[in-house]
């Protein structure tokens, strides 16, 4: 129990520094609006926000003039109405944030982001937020997020997969061979590849981890973990700072290396290739010398 916990906690640990990276790195789709980049990077970020995303959620108003809490279903009739998938996936994370603190009067993923507690003002101003949530807006949760996913919303495929089919983690095991499971299986892996083979972290990290072992949605396939790892190392290793230890490296991995023919080892080197210069692309960042 306590080696599986603590394999929970480094895999917690690499999605959280995709992530992060993808946050960092990744530019808005349309060149920069203040909205397009609000939602981009809510979207490579982990599920919980700080609540300061909450109050800019209607780039048009100024800050100053907006109201302390805007009714949530203000914010998700703007987010809907605006039809881009960008603010379909923050109508997701705005529903989802209400749940997890209406059941649990805290939101983990804003503490894990902030380093501390919410403040009780904090907490006053997410209950205000929250208290008119609707089961139709429950409801409507999970279609957000299909819509972000996608259509490639940085981040959104790796919540679709958690998600389980349906928003029920469960049938993947209770109902393995059920033909709808099967479809949303290959849609999930179908997003998560497009995702990763475009250069979004936070997808090659998830399909990194997923094909490491025989799992509910995939089996174990070593040379395509192995392809993302390598991603990963590149991608890392001209963005991490000098001194610090890129985790990809083989002296933690050497075993997976070592499950690999010369051929597979050579064929995950140019597939990672191509996803380390696709990140490149979308960061404005150049070739490395």
């Amino acid at each position: 129990m306590m080696n599986r916990t603590l394999a929970s906690i480094a895999i917690a640990a690499i999605a959280a520094i995709a992530a992060a990276l993808a946050l960092a790195y990744w530019p808005a789709s349309d060149g920069g609006a203040p909205a397009a980049a609000t939602a981009t990077a809510a979207a490579a970020a982990p599920p919980g926000r700080s609540l300061a995303s909450y109050f800019s959620v209607d780039a048009s108003v100024p800050a100053a003039e907006a109201p302390l809490v805007i009714p949530l279903a203000q914010r998700l009739a703007r987010l809907a109405a605006s039809g881009r998938a960008e603010d379909a996936y923050a109508a997701f994370n705005l529903i989802d944030d209400c749940m997890v603190f209406l059941r649990e009067g805290r939101l983990p993923g804003m503490e894990f982001e902030l380093g501390r507690e919410m403040t009780a003002e904090e907490k006053v101003a997410q209950q205000q937020l929250c208290a008119g949530l609707t089961q139709r807006q429950r409801d409507e949760r999970l279609a957000y997020l299909a819509t972000a996913a996608k259509a490639g919303v940085p981040g959104a495929s790796t919540i679709f997969l958690s998600e389980g089919p349906f928003g029920d983690r469960s049938a993947l095991r209770n109902r393995p061979d059920d033909p709808l499971v099967q479809e949303w299986k290959r849609q999930a892996i179908a997003q998560l590849t497009a995702q990763a083979d475009e250069g979004e972290l936070s997808s090659v990290s998830t399909l990194m981890m997923a094909y490491l072992r025989d799992g509910d949605v995939v089996r174990k396939d070593a040379p395509q973990a192995y392809g993302y790892l390598l991603a990963l190392r590149m991608v890392y290793g001209e963005l991490l700072a000098p001194g610090i230890a890129n985790p990809y490296q083989d002296e933690y991995w050497h075993w997976l290396q070592d499950e690999l023919t010369p051929a597979q080892q050579a064929a995950a080197t140019a597939k990672a290739q191509a996803i380390a210069a696709k990140f490149r692309q979308h960061a404005g960042r150049p070739a490395p010398a």
